[in-house]
């Protein structure tokens, strides 16, 4: 069959920067402090080993390693795949398929795409990358079983998730993948990995991804995840998910876990049950993961998080106008992000608060009053990023609609670019007044007191990337921009 010997890989670095590719995520390194560790190719990895395929994972932007040493590696123990599976996204597709263009000619496996990008603009996405034979649309997972079983590429019509090239024409997908048998999906093959790669900034440890949930019932404009995932919400049992957060504990020494889903804590019946099983199995691990603010308003809850090994917990608050809110379809009430922030820092949970800056109908002056209301919700961390309109978005479709989008240039889709132009705003204001938010929120006084053993723990573990946020919050240092070129050297 196709997938006898797969390869997974997680490309390399694009222009010496690292990108996160995991799902949603498509941000670099500096946004977080982290590279997530690649769970869906981990995922895909134990399934194809499932069916009894020879299967090979490597994660190249976390090694830091190139192209040419992959195929040493693989020549020297005599692995030639015959399929070859890697995950993209919007701003790095272009260089990524080129870097797996060389795997591709030095074995003549066909290369098999997913993420974001494949999900919101199939075709789009197709054109961008000449070397790539399929992309799979929606959640990969069935899809890469689908593909692996099949005798050879020509049979890719058999796949319906596939958008697949044929005598140089672009054939379109006929479904959106889904993952029928998510509730019951294998233990990831961590294994194939090396977690050390795979660090946390502040606190040093290592971790991994545990999916919790996949749909968002929300429909937010900017977000490509309900596209990529749905909007049907689907949630593992708590036996479930302590069992496999107990097997990294237990197998690979693991005390800290990213809780993977949009909103962890969408569901306050089950994911209560969730914490009483980790109470109860006394297991020495500490967890975070992404929420909403109308999630945490009830202080009990919130308390129990907490007991359950809860460190942090990252909110998308994003603006602090009402009605801006509202145009982004992001239904969350202010009262109750005061009183989420409130019952967070009283449990000793820790906030992670997101904003985004030059959203459609933005202005210089409403810029600044987002800045001064984050400084007084005053979350432990905040993240200032631009308005990205991902293709494939409403948000997309409404700066193209309003003449507001400047470039069509994917490689720039990412936080580090502002590509939207009107109502006083433009790629220079915008990063300007996102530089002074930063420092503004971080070089208070009573912050920095207050998290000098966060900045002293950050300097020691994740220097390389302290020092270039430093560089642009403090002396405004212009962005580096991911050389191309650079992206597959030897």
């Amino acid at each position: 069959m196709l997938g006898a010997k797969s390869l997974f890989v997680n490309p390399p670095l694009v222009g010496g920067l690292a990108f996160t590719r995991q799902g949603r995520c498509q941000e670099r390194e500096e946004v977080l402090g982290t590279t997530k560790p690649p769970y869906t190719l981990a995922l895909g990895a134990a399934l194809l080993r499932g069916q009894g395929c020879d299967v090979r994972l490597v994660d190249l932007t976390a090694t830091r390693r190139a192209v040419g040493d992959l195929i040493r590696q693989l020549d020297a123990e005599g692995f030639r795949p015959t399929l070859i599976l890697f995950p993209s996204t919007t701003p790095t597709v272009d260089a990524d398929a080129a870097a797996m263009a060389e795997l591709k000619a030095h074995y003549g496996a066909p290369l098999v795409s997913f993420g974001p990008h494949a999900s919101t603009a199939p075709r789009e996405s197709m054109l961008r990358a000449p070397a790539v034979d399929g992309m799979i649309v929606g959640e990969p997972e069935d899809g890469l079983m689908a593909v692996a079983a099949l005798p050879s590429a020509d049979a890719f019509d058999q796949v319906p998730s596939l958008t697949f090239r044929r005598d140089n024409e672009i054939v379109p997908h006929r479904a959106h993948g889904t993952f029928t048998d998510f509730l019951s999906a294998p233990y990831p093959a961590w294994d194939l990995l090396d977690l050390s790669a795979y660090r946390l900034p502040v606190v040093n440890k290592r971790y991994v991804l545990v999916e919790t949930s996949r749909g968002c019932p929300y429909t937010c404009d900017f977000c490509v995840a309900p596209i990529h995932q749905g909007h049907k919400f689907r949630e593992k049992s708590a036996k479930v998910l302590v069992d496999e957060i107990e097997r990294g504990y237990r197998e690979f020494g693991l005390t800290f876990f990213y809780l993977w889903g949009d909103t962890v804590t969408l569901n306050v019946k089950s994911f209560s049950a969730f914490c009483e099983e980790l109470i109860a199995r006394q297991l020495p691990i500490q967890w975070f993961g992404n929420a909403r603010a109308d999630n945490l308003t009830d202080a009990t809850f919130v308390k129990r998080l907490r007991q359950a090994g809860c460190w942090m917990l990252a909110l998308g608050i994003e603006t602090e106008s009402e009605e801006t809110r509202k145009d982004m379809l992001k239904r969350l009430d202010g009262e109750k992000i005061r009183a989420a922030l409130t019952n967070m820092r009283a449990a000793g949970i820790r906030s992670f608060a997101f904003f985004i800056m030059g959203y459609p109908g933005d202005t210089p002056a409403s810029l600044d009053r987002t800045v001064e209301y984050a400084i007084g919700l005053d979350p432990d961390f905040a993240n200032f990023y631009p308005a990205v309109p991902y293709p494939g978005t409403e948000l997309y479709a409404k700066a193209k609609r309003d003449g507001l989008l400047v470039t069509d240039d994917w490689t720039r889709m990412e936080y580090s670019y502002y590509l939207l132009s009107g109502n006083g705003l433009d790629e220079p204001t915008v990063m300007a007044a996102i530089n002074r938010a930063r420092r503004r929120f971080y070089l208070r006084p009573h912050y920095l007191v207050r998290h000098a053993g966060d900045v002293t723990r950050l300097a020691l573990t994740k220097w390389s990337v302290l020092s270039h946020v430093a560089s642009r919050v403090i002396f405004s240092a212009p962005v580096t921009t991911p050389d191309l070129a650079r992206s597959t050297a030897d």
